[in-house]
């Protein structure tokens, strides 16, 4: 019994000895691990695998993709940046992501990719897996509450549209809008409206605005805006309508542009007369008026304007007859265009002129008088 404690004892105190005398373990490899190793993907979209690196040791750690499916784009990122490799701390833990990029037309199924690491202390590999599920009908929406906005031609119409992403993923898309020809129309995110793309938290949704201006001097209508969000393997569309509202508006002015005219006392002078239609709807049922002096005769050629579509003019014969005892000078006629939807008036001033007839006779009557004094003279004159 004595001798087989005391071997005990020697033993026991070897082991310890050498623990004390610092005969460490041997040094583990680096190892790549990480929390998900088999994912679910849709076609067209990118996965990304969160990946932990550890080692014993401070050495830098080689990643590669050594086996993947053709076509497959993989990108290994730490901090935002795409990268190569990575340090491992002892104790520590490195972290990367690998982006895996899901073509458009992969088939679905069960794909494998696997991940290697090369350290001074040793390699390491981590298989991956991705399920790839045909992508839902419903995993991409753009839709608006008010997919119709009326106002006027001189207003802009701004839509309010909201992109929703159902999958478990970011997803990114590029927008665009176009209108009818001479629209101005865009399509930005709600937070950057210089911004052409716009991306989507997964479970989330963002709002796109589109802004549309019309033309100038565009016509009473319906005008449809077309919007389009692009990306993931998808395409959302969504219309839009601007209803313009009609707003005639008219400028009463004369078709040479010239607001004077000229005419005997009791004779006739015309004057055309052009009402242009400077609003985007028609204009129905324009009456043309007049207020000149005491009894002058002013009438019109046509009297009414039945339809002057917008952007257009249309005229009439203004005939007007001053009074036949009317002196020289200048007067003033008012004339009025007017109609349910609006009026304009302009003022002409007419110049009434000396008629040729009484300068004849003003110079007979000098004539006869100068006869007349020489008659006298010749009669009386010697005497």
């Amino acid at each position: 019994m004595t001798r087989f404690s005391s071997a005990r004892l020697s033993g026991t105190l070897i082991v310890s000895l050498l623990l004390a005398g610092g005969v460490a373990s041997p040094a583990t490899a680096a190892e790549i691990v990480t929390p998900y190793p088999t994912v679910r993907a849709e076609a067209g979209q990118t996965s990304t695998f969160d990946l932990q690196i550890h080692s014993d040791e401070r050495e830098p750690v080689q990643l590669d993709i050594t086996d993947a499916p053709d076509g497959w784009d993989t990108t290994f990122r730490g901090d935002g940046r795409e990268i190569e490799g990575i340090y491992t701390d002892p104790g520590g833990t490195a972290e990367a992501q690998l982006d895996v990029d899901v073509p458009e037309d992969v088939e679905p199924g069960r794909y494998e990719i696997t991940v290697s690491g090369d350290a001074g202390s040793g390699d390491d590999s981590l298989d991956l897996g991705l399920r790839v599920v045909e992508q839902a009908a419903d995993a991409f929406e753009l839709t608006t509450d008010f997919d119709t906005l009326r106002g006027g031609g001189s207003d802009s119409y701004r839509f309010d549209l909201t992109l929703v992403n159902r999958t478990a993923q970011e997803a990114t898309f590029s927008l665009s809008a176009a209108g009818p020809q001479g629209w101005n129309v865009t399509a930005s995110p709600s937070s950057e409206q210089q911004a052409a793309t716009v991306t989507v938290d997964g479970g989330s949704q963002s709002t796109v605005n589109v802004e549309a201006e019309p033309p100038e001097n565009v016509s009473a209508g319906s005008y449809e805006i077309g919007v389009e969000a692009s990306g993931e393997g998808t395409t959302l569309q969504s219309t839009l309508t601007a209803e313009i509202t009609g707003s005639p508006s008219m400028t009463l002015s004369t078709a040479s542009e010239r607001l004077n005219a000229s005419g005997n006392a009791g004779e006739t002078g015309t004057v055309t007369v052009t009402v242009q239609n400077d609003g985007n709807a028609p204009l129905q049922g324009v009456d043309l008026s007049a207020s000149p002096p005491s009894n002058w005769d002013v009438t019109f050629e046509p009297s009414t304007m039945q339809n002057i579509p917008a952007g257009e003019s249309a005229q009439a014969i203004a005939r007007i007859t001053p009074s036949g005892d009317a002196i020289s000078g200048d007067y003033v006629v008012t004339v009025d265009a007017s109609t349910e939807g609006g009026n304009d008036s302009m003022e002409i001033r007419y110049t009434v002129e000396t008629s040729g007839w009484w300068g004849l006779i003003g110079i007979l009557v000098i004539v006869a008088a100068v006869g007349g004094l020489f008659w006298v003279y010749r009669r009386y004159g010697r005497r």
